[in-house]
Parts: C-alpha cells; structure tokens; sequence
C-alpha cells in the first residue's frame, strides 16, 4: 500500500540566543504511518518536533529559517508563512509531552476545553465527543464513571491517556509525542505503545523517544539525530539491521549516546 507525505520539511534551521540547534533538516513524513526520532540527549529531537507545530515559537530568542508544509493543512503553505493562524496549526497538529499534564478539573471538562474553546456549546454533542475521546484513547471503560471527578486523581499512565484523548478531541490530522512513556512504568507504557498502534490507522504520528526498543516496537520509520543533523533516515528495520551510516551504527550498538 502506498502512503502518500503529509509533513515535508526543507532546510530547517533554528538558534537559541545564537547557538545552531538544528541545521539543515530535510525530511518527509508519511500519513497514517509513524515515525520515531532518536539519538542521543541534547540532539535535537524534541526541539525539530516542536517546529512541526511552532511550539518553539513559546521560547525566547529562538530564530528558525525553512520550509515545513502540512499535507491538506493551512492550504499548502509554509507553516512559517507569516500570515498562518498558529493556533488552527495546533488544533490540526496535536501534541504530547513527557510528563501528563491534565488541567486541575474533572476527566469530562479536560477533554470538552479544546471543543469548547473551539465554540462548541451544545452539550449533546460535547457528550459524545467526550466519549468518543476516551474510548479512542482506550480510557473510557477506566473512567465512565469517574467523568465528573477531578483528572489529577488518575494514575500516571490514565493522566496520559486522558491528554491523548484531549488532544484527539479537536480532531487533529498530526499527532506528536515527546518522550510520552519517559514518566511511565512499562504497563503503562505497553498501554500507550499498543494505543499509538490503533491511531496510526487515522493520524500521521511522530514520537521522540530515548528507547530505541520502543522505536523498534512502534514505528514504521525512523530518524537518528546528532547534534542538529539527520544523519539517517529510512525505513525502522533498515535503520535498526543495517544502518548506513557509522554514526547510526555505534549509537544504535551502543557504542557512543
């Protein structure tokens, strides 16, 4: 089966406060697929992730220059266009961090926020958008009667599910993960990795992740980052079996990172 891209990233470069964290990425990502990015701390994972969704726009003295076009988003344009509406890009690009950060209300009101912000009022709908939600994010059956109690009570791993399940409820087309199980045991993270699984059936999905056992488990390709640069990228198996480039080989082997 063919897949057609849905991220194209040309020539991305970025400082903070003059020092070059990113040089030159060109990568294409694959819809409906999901891609790891790996390599070794203070690479540049998380930080070419966030470009995806100008996250790092939020960060002080942070200047980035280059391309990222959206497949179907902001109609073709360079999400660093001037004239782009960031939070419509962020409606359609979701994200995950390292740690679960539900808001300080109850399960229901954490996945209705983004809906309402959106005008959605009616509150039919909003209870079936809540539902769906949570049942997308394989959270539902944990919580349906738990909905009108406060997040914060939740576990570790049901926290995170829950921000899945928000982020899901916007509808977006793009959803990324920074380190989603660096803060979770590994039921949970077994839980989160067989989830991702089931949403790379509708969302294109990119995950930094630190384990590379966990890139090997989830994803169809993968990127090896050193200091800014991606030094590899191909398909999970390749990357893992028969890597290309040396730099891939010793981090992979363990040799270095």
């Amino acid at each position: 089966m063919e897949y057609k891209n849905k991220i194209m990233v040309r020539g991305l470069n970025l400082w903070y406060s003059g020092k070059q964290a990113l040089k030159d990425v060109c990568v294409d990502i694959q819809e409906k697929r999901v891609t790891a990015i790996i390599g070794p701390s203070g690479c540049g994972k998380s930080t070419f992730v966030r470009c995806l969704n100008r996250m790092n726009d939020l960060v002080e003295a942070v200047r980035i220059t280059g391309e990222v076009f959206l497949d179907g988003i902001l109609d073709g344009k360079n999400i660093y266009d001037p004239d782009v509406n960031v939070v419509e890009l962020r409606r359609r690009v979701g994200m995950l961090f390292q740690s679960p950060n539900p808001f300080p209300m109850s399960v229901y009101d954490n996945v209705a926020y983004g809906p309402r912000i959106h005008g959605e009022k009616d509150k039919e709908e909003l209870d079936e958008i809540v539902e769906w939600s949570l049942k997308s994010a394989a959270l539902w059956d944990e919580v349906k009667d738990r909905l009108n109690k406060s997040a914060l009570d939740l576990s570790g791993g049901q926290q995170q599910r829950l921000c899945i399940a928000r982020t899901l409820a916007v509808k977006p087309e793009v959803v990324l993960f920074d380190e989603p199980c660096s803060a979770l045991d590994p039921i949970a993270t077994g839980k989160i990795e067989d989830l991702i699984h089931e949403l790379k059936k509708q969302y294109t999905i990119v995950i930094v992740t630190h384990n590379m056992q966990q890139a090997a488990r989830v994803a169809d390709y993968t990127g090896y980052f050193l200091l800014g640069e991606m030094i590899e990228f191909g398909k999970t198996k390749q990357i893992f079996e028969n890597p290309k480039e040396k730099s891939t080989e010793d981090y992979i082997t363990g040799r270095f990172g």
